[in-house]
């Protein structure tokens, strides 16, 4: 349930940013909203892993519940923009120890030879929450306010709370860190995200690739990377262990999940977007397009961790997954604007089988791979590069999209600014004329084929990733260190 609640607070609040944006006249500033939200829970993901490590899962993930609960409720109080985002940040704070806590919780509760089918579970939670986000976002924008985006969080959360508390009783031997934690190697860490997810958003849209702001910015995330690195290196017990990137499963594993964050996002953000433009169709119904993906992503990954606890085997499920994600996302580059859709669902049904085969399957290879005193930090690490590229995908590919609308306005709507019709199409907001709209609509189609063409080389990479990943003999027992 946690983990689901985590999820979803990635991709629900899209759908509603029109609305949002109304209410507060905040136009401007509205995609902070999503932006808050994303750079707290990645920058925190690895924190709370080795928080878990070090006192505990089930302590450190009632603090993460409590403090996303708060936010919510405060969330959908906000009565300014300002007041919103910065509950969004909090949230985060809380959001990124419930994803990978509750991931971790699994593995001290069930070992490896016995995981698959959990780990089958919480993928096709993960795959519920982030492709279900925007269609639930839709329905409460639509039908009833974008403030119970928020309100819904805090019955389920208490919910969890108390589960928690009650069933979730495992024993922790306390390790006491050999030093202080950590505190400078997670700043540094949280800065460099921050710098480098602040690119991807600004970049293009609010300045120029090549101003000032974000030159200053990609500098100072890679000094602000190095430094971490360097702070790894050097510390008695640091967030991110760079000995775990000699292990070569975590070393390949890692970026593969980041990979796997681009493609994802990429699909469950644009997708919607072009059902819109070509359809005609509301939030809603395109946010329905996306469920027999998901179906099929809940199915094949139970599928696929099923026959992994049976036989011990899982090095062609990442690969085979790879595979598929790199063909759907090639289908997707063939749609046309007025395509049937029966040929869209073939992309998106390979879509949906590949994210189901690799995604949380990833996360049990990793677990498998690395010593239990370890676990927490290597979760948070595959769920970190995860979220990551899920942030960088979605900002880069929103990049590319207006750098195509905007070759291609000048021919549809002399004049047209590309950000007012990015929003009149997308988001069904004015700002064009309406005798325009079919043609801006067209080469808003044509100019998703390049986010979809993008993705292929991510797709490509992660297979080249995942075929180098060596097969490691699944654990028998939750605590041997193998």
């Amino acid at each position: 349930m946690a983990l689901l609640l985590a999820v979803l607070d990635q991709t629900i609040v899209a759908t509603a940013l029109p609305a949002i944006a109304r209410e507060f006249h905040a136009t401007g500033s509205v995609s902070w909203v999503v932006t808050a939200y994303l750079i707290t829970t990645v920058a925190s993901a690895p924190i709370h892993g080795k928080l878990g490590d070090l006192y505990g899962r089930r302590r450190t993930f009632l603090a993460a519940v409590t403090i996303f609960v708060i936010a919510s409720a405060l969330a959908g109080a906000a009565n300014s923009v300002e007041m919103l985002i910065a509950m969004r940040a909090l949230q985060g704070l809380g959001g990124g120890g419930l994803m990978n806590l509750a991931t971790s919780g699994f593995a001290d509760l069930v070992p490896a030879s016995e995981r698959g089918k959990v780990q089958g579970y919480t993928g096709g939670v993960f795959a519920i929450g982030s492709m279900g986000g925007p269609l639930l976002g839709g329905l409460f924008a639509e039908h009833l306010s974008w403030r119970w985006i928020f309100y819904v969080n805090v019955p389920l959360g208490l919910l969890c709370l108390v589960v928690t508390y009650v069933t979730f009783r495992v024993p922790h031997t306390p390790r006491r860190p050999k030093a202080a934690i950590d505190y400078t190697g997670a700043a540094l860490l949280a800065a460099a995200v921050t710098a480098l997810l602040l690119v991807t958003v600004w970049g293009g849209t609010e300045y120029a690739w090549g101003s000032p702001q974000i030159l200053g910015l990609v500098a100072g995330a890679v000094v602000l990377g190095g430094l971490f690195w360097w702070q790894e290196r050097r510390a008695a017990d640091p967030v991110l262990p760079p000995r775990l990137f000699r292990n070569p499963v975590f070393a390949l594993g890692v970026p593969s999940s980041g990979l796997l964050g681009i493609a994802l996002f990429g699909t469950i953000v644009y997708v919607p977007q072009f059902v819109e433009v070509s359809r005609g169709a509301g939030p809603t119904v395109a946010g329905l397009v996306l469920v027999p993906t998901m179906g099929l992503a809940v199915g094949a990954g139970m599928a696929a961790a099923i026959r992994v606890g049976a036989t011990g085997r899982y090095r062609r499920f990442p690969i085979a997954g790879s595979l598929l994600v790199l063909a759907g996302f090639g289908g997707l580059t063939l749609l046309e604007p007025h395509t049937p859709l029966w040929q869209l669902f073939v992309p998106l049904a390979l879509l949906g089988v590949g994210v189901g085969l690799h995604m949380q399957l990833m996360v049990f290879i990793v677990q498998n791979a690395v010593p239990h005193a370890d676990l927490g930090t290597a979760t948070a690490a595959t769920m970190f590069f995860r979220a990551l590229g899920g942030a960088v995908g979605t900002a880069l590919f929103s990049t590319l999209l207006l750098r195509g609308l905007r070759d291609a306005l000048p021919a549809a709507a002399p004049g047209g600014d590309p950000d007012d019709a990015y929003n009149a199409i997308a988001h069904h907001t004015g700002g064009i004329a309406e005798s325009a709209r079919p043609a801006v609509a067209e080469a808003f189609a044509d100019s998703i084929h390049l986010v979809f063409a993008t993705a292929l080389p991510f797709a490509a990479l992660m297979l080249v990733l995942a075929w180098f990943i060596p097969a490691v003999p699944l654990r028998r027992t939750v605590r041997d260190d193998g």
